[in-house]
């Protein structure tokens, strides 16, 4: 099963300075999408996201879409997706690793903050998950310990980033959380 992240992800993991834990969560089965390593190298650009540029390793060579059917059901999903005035690249990695999953019939699960494109996903067959499945992962896995996911918490509020409402709001919410994560097993 194949991994495929949005850049979201992808920067979260940037700015918490953990590519290698998501190199380690995705066992050497990730990929990605052309336009989601486009953004992801413009990104790296950005102070603080120097990491990204770990992606290429962890992520290999970007699947592009083939001529024709593709790329039109991309254009189509992306314009779904955006809201009036939005640059023509705004969701076009989502949808681009939505419609190569969906067509090309790829078992895996898209990695994405991004709710809307999570049920985008979910409608064309494909499973998701959010940057936080993947620390409880980590979590459940003995790879991190909650008081370093709790630090993390705390950087990507610092830095503004989307955050699970069952993440709560101090430390109270996220030992609710952890718990919560921990009765999965």
């Amino acid at each position: 099963m194949l991994l495929f992240p949005d850049n979201t992800v992808l920067i979260n993991f940037a700015y918490i300075g953990r590519m290698e834990l998501l190199e380690r969560l995705t066992g050497g089965k990730g990929a990605w999408c052309q336009s989601v390593a486009a953004e992801c190298d413009r990104s790296s650009r950005i102070e603080g996201l120097d990491e990204l540029a770990k992606a290429h390793k962890i992520f290999g060579t970007p699947w592009l879409p083939e001529a024709g059917a593709e790329h039109l059901a991309i254009r189509i999903l992306r314009e779904e997706m955006a809201s009036p005035g939005e640059a023509s690249t705004k969701h076009l990695g989502e949808a681009e690793t939505i419609v190569l999953m969906a067509r090309r019939g790829v078992s895996g699960v898209f990695i994405t903050d991004d709710e809307d494109a999570a049920r985008k996903a979910q409608a064309h067959g494909i499973q998701s998950s959010t940057t936080w499945d993947l620390l409880a992962l980590a979590l459940r896995a003995n790879w991190v310990d909650v008081d370093t996911v709790y630090g993390f918490t705390t950087v990507l509020r610092q830095r503004k980033r989307a955050m699970p409402r069952a993440l709560g709001r101090d430390r109270a919410g996220f030992d609710r959380w952890v718990v919560s994560v921990a009765s999965n097993l």
